[in-house]
């Protein structure tokens, strides 16, 4: 989660506000079709817009507002910025923050794959358990569960 400033620029080209922009990505690990993360938005501590999906387009990575289907097959956008300049600074944060979600789960998969690989050569390191006391155990057990009945 990162902090970014969304500027209100009036009709000369003059920032007249700054808000605050906290934007949250969640990444998916293994993306099966172009949504590659999924990421939420507050602006100003007082509105939140969840549901942005990152987007593998055409043209590259594009974040794409919430949406619902309407009633003709189609989709419509649920929030969605007013201005050009909110658009580009929405997508500029989302796809930011997503670039470094990613070193994030990269480092965390590895993370993962070199524990696995230590759990695994302890593991064959250990001698194998002796069959034959295995087998004994399992037949004390068996000749108690029956003593009990």
């Amino acid at each position: 989660m990162s902090n970014y400033q969304l500027n209100k620029v009036d009709d000369a080209g003059e920032i007249t506000k700054t808000f605050d922009m906290e934007v949250r990505v969640y990444p998916i690990a293994e993306p099966k079709g172009n949504t590659k993360a999924f990421a939420a938005v507050t602006i100003d501590g007082m509105i939140g817009i969840s549901g942005i999906s990152v987007i593998e387009g055409s043209k590259g990575l594009f974040a794409s507002m919430p949406q619902t289907r309407d009633g003709k097959g189609g989709f419509r956008d649920v929030a969605f910025p007013v201005t050009s300049e909110g658009r580009k600074t929405i997508n500029e944060a989302v796809l930011s923050e997503y670039a470094v979600a990613l070193v994030d789960l990269e480092a965390k998969q590895e993370s993962t794959l070199a524990k696995i690989k230590e759990q695994r050569e302890a593991a064959a390191s250990r001698p194998a358990p002796d069959k034959s006391a295995i087998k004994e155990a399992g037949k004390s057990t068996k000749n108690k569960t029956e003593a009990a009945l």
